[in-house]
């Protein structure tokens, strides 16, 4: 029994196979056409029934037709298969007798006028056999077989027309045997009808199948890449699993915003164009290439594509008559247009045609096209020489907005523009604008072969400011040592008067690798004096982004920013998100970031998505009421930025995880984001994520009660007095005023927050003013410490949930220690409320058992009450908070451990071991284990 596949394990049409086929697991999307399946095979116990299956190309009618065979094989059913043969289609019966060869050698046992029928069919006899003839002897043929049999057939309505009538009328008589058929058509067969038939229609794959099935054919590279075929796919299985970008210079179909097609994609398409005459082949050549839809100029350069002796109406006529194209009305009302009702027709046709013939269309085009720039495309696919001329019309193509599948368009037209360039500062312009535009995209390896063009030499100074740009622009690039951070502001002064906007870019790329490598003081006054030096005028945005990159505190209260020439809206909102975010004014970059995000995806501006979301997901820690959004974002940005080859926001959003882990109680895995950040600095030298490493690690420690660890971790941010302290070590001092006073560091961590403050003092966001508010609170000595916190919960302070809830929290801790127990349940019980919300778990619990201690408990029972009770009674006796200390005792944590955790003295806590083990009829540590049992463990 043959199925007919590829030897790659591809069907017909394209659908991809695999061993799980048996088992439908590489059937993605069609649960719906597999239970069909099952179902004609569980009732062919019974009787035949008949499936048919339609579908445009690609859309895997083949793959189910195997799975329908795997299947029935895997039931012991006997399987016979058959599908269309071009070069047999003229042979009357063909088909059938392909279907039916296996089981003609038991044709001996047939009743003679049926082995005459069958003998007259496939023989050559002298009169053909009806269809209903034919159709009884090949079921009685079937009917001598060892159980049922299901036939395949694969194109019905591709067969030869003896065969496909020989079918239909079997179909009519399957319910009266043991024999189930399934055909797959492409158009709808009149003829076709059975009883109790089934019968379904493939449409395109829903979003989540058709990303899967992406995933899995492993064709594309990266984000952008994936987006651009879902995109030209439309859901068609065949399309997912062939087309792809490649790696070399854009062809024929990136002139209509369309990917080139392979020879199995062609092939699917090959058969619709068999039998067409010249003029019709033209037309569809021309129509298939031209970047204008317009009926009028696709007529005219037909015409002159065939010569006089064809006429090319006739021809687009023709085509009409196939379905292959449409003539339709311009929406507005202009020129009639010609459409394509499958739009990978194209691609297909321009591959079935030979290269030469593409050319001579490309030049006809070329001369009749009205529009110039898209004259210019079509002229320069067959133009060799340099032609400046047509090089600047060919550059207008990728003017405006290139969202989409337009980005193919401009990326093509500014290739061939520097291809033809005669200059070469030109031709590395034309260059340098293509990999900028492949790099905003995400298209890294397209970014990568556009700068290799780029020929440095013959440009002197200028040539190694660009090479050092392109270098730096390329995802990836930041990981070269720190001596280029001075090569970069050298090339920046020396073409300054050259190119003053490539001056600013490359002091802009010096000021994000001081970010980055997290630079010290030598290279960030390197990179200030070169852009004082070469700064004239008012202050643009990329001018507060090098301040921003390079001392953060100098740009806390930063100008309103000068515009910049040829920036547009959406990247002047994302600079000035940047800069408001490196000074810690997320209230400000907060609306900023979300108006970036939404116009990077519109355009699809893959390869600055995690630059947007990754900073806005580390914003709404701070911001948000809930941290299901830093979730998203976060894992969000870890994947855009991996499939788009920027391994430093890969690492960012990993780090921004860890640390809402660390805050959620999530230890164990925010370790594990944590030491997966380092091991990134280690292989990168990128040491700007070691911050937020540390941060989680210290959370992680004083979230376990580990008050000391946390505070040597936060100190240690603070090491260099002139560093310069804006994001992360903001964020350090609130956790480090947190754990000072368990960790008996209170007057070291005063001066911290005093030196800070000092540097601040010029002007300061609100969210940096609450911090500080809080540090200084906290730290507060006790007759100054209850005015500080009232200040720290002023109006305003619930715009940062996270903050405000800690605030809360230390109020109420405050109160309770100074016996004022009343006052302290309200913050206590907001800051749990406040905590639970945001997903802060172990924050939340710590809240909760404070606010217990304040005495919300149930009545007390004696001690003998509970002599045979479980561990759970214990909290009748116990108050909450010596029930906490019991337990922590109990699991063999010594006082000064407990009293680290629950922010107590080691005698404090003594003391309410001394009132705990006569309660609980213990005399030891041993015994409150054995009292607690498990819970200890």
């Amino acid at each position: 029994m043959s199925t007919h596949s590829g030897a790659d394990g591809r069907g017909p049409d394209g659908a991809v196979l695999c061993e799980s086929d048996s088992g439908g697991a590489a059937l993605l999307g069609r649960e719906h056409e597999k239970q069909l399946v099952e179902t004609l095979l569980a009732d062919l116990a019974h009787q035949g029934r008949v499936l048919r299956l339609r579908g445009a190309a690609g859309t895997g009618k083949s793959a189910l037709v195997r799975y329908a065979a795997a299947s029935a094989e895997h039931r012991g059913i006997r399987v016979l298969s058959a599908t269309s043969v071009p070069s047999e289609r003229s042979l009357p019966h063909a088909a059938l007798h392909r279907l039916l060869r296996p089981e003609l050698v038991r044709t001996d046992s047939l009743p003679t006028a049926e082995r005459a029928v069958l003998d007259s069919a496939f023989g050559g006899g002298p009169t053909a056999p009806t269809p209903a003839d034919l159709a009884v002897a090949a079921l009685n043929l079937l009917a001598t077989a060892p159980g049922p049999v299901l036939l395949c057939v694969d194109d019905l309505d591709r067969l030869d027309s003896a065969s496909r009538c020989a079918l239909n009328a079997m179909t009519s008589l399957c319910a009266t045997s043991r024999v189930s058929l399934i055909v797959t058509e492409r158009g709808a067969s009149a003829s076709l009808s059975a009883p109790h038939l089934l019968a379904t229609t493939l449409d395109d794959l829903p979003d989540a199948p058709a990303r899967a099935l992406l995933a899995r054919a492993g064709r594309t590279t990266g984000y952008t890449e994936a987006q651009l075929v879902l995109t030209l796919a439309r859901g068609n299985p065949l399309a997912l699993t062939e087309l792809s970008l490649g790696s070399g210079p854009l062809g024929d179909t990136a002139g209509f915003g369309m990917l080139p097609a392979t020879s199995r994609l062609a092939e699917s398409y090959a058969e619709d164009l068999r039998g067409l005459s010249e003029p019709a082949r033209g037309v569809l050549l021309v129509a298939a290439l031209s970047t204008s839809p317009v009926a009028r100029d696709v007529l005219d350069a037909s015409g002159l594509l065939l010569g006089s002796g064809h006429d090319a109406r006739a021809g687009l006529a023709e085509a009409v008559d196939r379905g292959l194209v449409t003539e339709e009305d311009e929406p507005a009302g202009g020129h009639r247009q010609l459409l394509f009702p499958q739009p990978l027709m194209r691609p297909a046709i321009l591959h079935l045609e030979p290269a030469a013939r593409r050319m001579a269309a490309h030049a006809v085009l070329g001369r009749s096209l009205t529009s110039a720039p898209h004259a210019a495309w079509h002229t320069a696919r067959c133009t060799a020489g340099p032609d400046e001329e047509l090089a600047q019309q060919l550059e207008a193509l990728a003017d405006g907005p290139c969202s989409g599948t337009d980005l193919l368009v401009a990326l093509a037209a500014l290739e061939s523009a520097a291809r033809l360039s005669p200059d070469p500062e030109r031709q590395a312009n034309r260059l340098l604008r293509a990999a900028e535009l492949a790099v905003d995209r995400g298209l890294v390896d397209q970014s990568l072969r556009q700068g290799r063009q780029i020929d440095t030499a013959a440009l002197g100074a200028l040539g190694r400011a660009l090479q050092l740009w392109v270098h730096d622009l390329i995802p990836g690039n930041t990981v070269v040592g720190r001596e280029r951070i001075a090569e970069l502001c050298e090339a920046a002064r020396a073409v300054s008067q050259q190119d003053p906007v490539l001056a600013q870019k490359l002091l802009y790329a010096a000021a994000r690798r001081c970010w980055w490598q997290q630079t010290g003081l030598e290279e960030r006054r390197t990179v200030r004096q070169a852009f004082e030096s070469l700064r004239s005028g008012p202050s643009d945005v990329l001018d507060l982004s090098v301040m921003a990159l390079t001392d953060p505190l100098s740009a806390l209260r930063p100008p309103e920013p000068h515009p910049v020439p040829g920036l547009n809206e959406e990247d002047e909102a994302n600079l000035i998100a940047q800069v408001a975010h490196l000074t810690n004014d997320l209230d400000r970059a907060a609306p900023l970031y979300v108006k970036a995000e939404a116009a990077l995806r519109a355009d699809g501006r893959y390869g600055r998505l995690p630059q947007a979301i990754v900073p806005r997901a580390m914003g709404q820690i701070w911001l948000g009421s809930r941290w299901d959004t830093v979730h998203a974002l976060t894992e969000e940005g870890r994947i855009v930025a991996e499939q788009t080859g920027q391994p430093e926001w890969v690492a960012r959003a990993i780090a921004a995880r860890a640390v809402v882990l660390a805050l959620e109680g999530g230890h164990g895995q925010a370790l594990e984001c944590a030491a997966e950040v380092e091991e990134h600095s280690l292989r990168t030298g990128l040491n700007r994520q070691l911050h937020l490493a540390s941060l989680a690690r210290a959370l992680t420690a004083s979230g376990t009660g580990r008050y000391v660890e946390a505070y040597a971790r936060l100190r240690a941010l603070f090491a260099e007095p002139t560093g310069p302290y804006a994001y992360e070590e903001f964020w350090a001092l609130v956790f480090l005023a947190e754990a000072a006073l368990p960790a008996g560091e209170a007057e070291d961590a005063r001066s911290v927050v005093k030196h800070v403050a000092s540097l601040t003092e010029s002007g300061r966001p609100p969210l940096v003013e609450r911090m500080l508010a809080y540090a200084q609170a906290v730290l507060a000595p006790d007759e100054e410490a209850e005015g500080r916190f009232l200040r720290a919960l002023g109006p305003g302070s619930e715009t940062w949930p996270l903050l405000h809830g800690m605030t809360l929290f230390g109020y109420g801790v405050w109160l309770r220690r100074r016996r004022r127990v009343i006052a302290s349940r309200a913050p206590l019980a907001t800051a749990e409320s406040v905590f639970r919300a945001l997903g802060a778990r172990s924050r939340a619990d710590q809240a909760a058992s404070e606010l217990r201690a304040t005495g919300r408990t149930t009545p007390v029972r004696s001690a003998g009450d509970l002599a045979d009770t479980a561990g759970d009674d214990v909290a009748q006796v116990l108050s909450p908070q010596q029930l906490t200390i019991a337990r922590l005792a109990a699991r063999g944590l010594s006082n000064r451990a407990i009293g680290e955790r629950l922010r107590l003295s080691p005698r404090t806590v003594a003391s309410h071991l001394y009132q705990i083990f006569p309660k609980l009829g213990v005399t030891s540590r041993a015994g409150l284990a054995a009292r607690f049992g498990a819970e200890a463990e």
